[in-house]
């Protein structure tokens, strides 16, 4: 357990970094009128945006982590105990929330706020879900991540269905968003503000369909 945890924590965090450098690029790009604002912005997404954006993505995948190793001895049958997996989620939930930054940056009092909060916590539970099952392969010759996923999901289709499950909930939350703009709302104060334009948000949800894609033929070149 402690090898597959490894293995997917590595790759998500390398996911995250590269998601990260994409946003940069994306957000130096839209503020380069001038050198001075091509100066300015890459040193304000170096030592302020980049750390608190990576700050808490990185602990809700430590929560997401975490919260699967509890369910790996609830599951039976290639399920988790659906009793055990509510419990957890109504404890570990919270936290997870309050890193979220779809729901920091939304208007809790915008009637859109629970149906993204709705959308939140499924994305949560569908996480546990796959990353328990990831975590429990007990295959003792797996030494790499591309070895972990091809024990657990043998075929680019098995592994393409678990990541639609993800990306339907974060689909469905560019909807929610593109259906009620007014709801985000950023304090100045807050690092992310000078973000706050939807479309980077939209940009963002494209790399990361395509790094996918990307990952997948990597997974599996043998299916093209």
């Amino acid at each position: 357990m402690k090898r597959n945890y490894y293995l997917l924590k590595h790759q998500l965090l390398y996911l995250l970094d590269s998601g990260l450098d994409f946003l940069k690029r994306e957000y130096v790009k839209r503020n380069s009128e001038t050198t001075f604002m091509e100066f300015t912005s890459q040193n304000y997404y170096d030592f302020i945006l980049k750390d608190y954006i990576r700050k808490k993505i990185k602990n809700q995948i430590s929560f997401i982590l975490n919260s699967g190793l509890l369910c790996i001895n609830h599951i039976d049958d290639g399920a988790v105990d659906p009793d055990y997996l509510d419990k957890i989620i109504e404890q570990k939930y919270p936290e997870y929330a309050s890193n979220d930054l779809s729901l920091l940056h939304s208007s809790n009092n915008h009637p859109g706020y629970s149906e993204l909060q709705m959308i939140s916590r499924l994305t949560f539970r569908i996480a546990i879900i796959q990353t328990a099952y990831i975590l429990s392969c007990q295959d003792p010759d797996v030494k790499t991540y591309i070895q972990l996923m091809k024990k657990i999901f043998p075929t680019k289709k098995e592994s393409q269905e678990a990541l639609n499950l993800i990306f339907s909930m974060f689909g469905q939350m560019m909807d929610c968003f593109e259906r009620h703009l007014q709801m985000i709302t950023i304090p100045f104060y807050k690092p992310t503000f000078n973000i706050r334009n939807f479309q980077f948000v939209r940009v963002c949800y494209e790399f990361a369909i395509n790094i996918v894609d990307e990952q997948l033929n990597e997974l599996y070149p043998e299916e093209g």
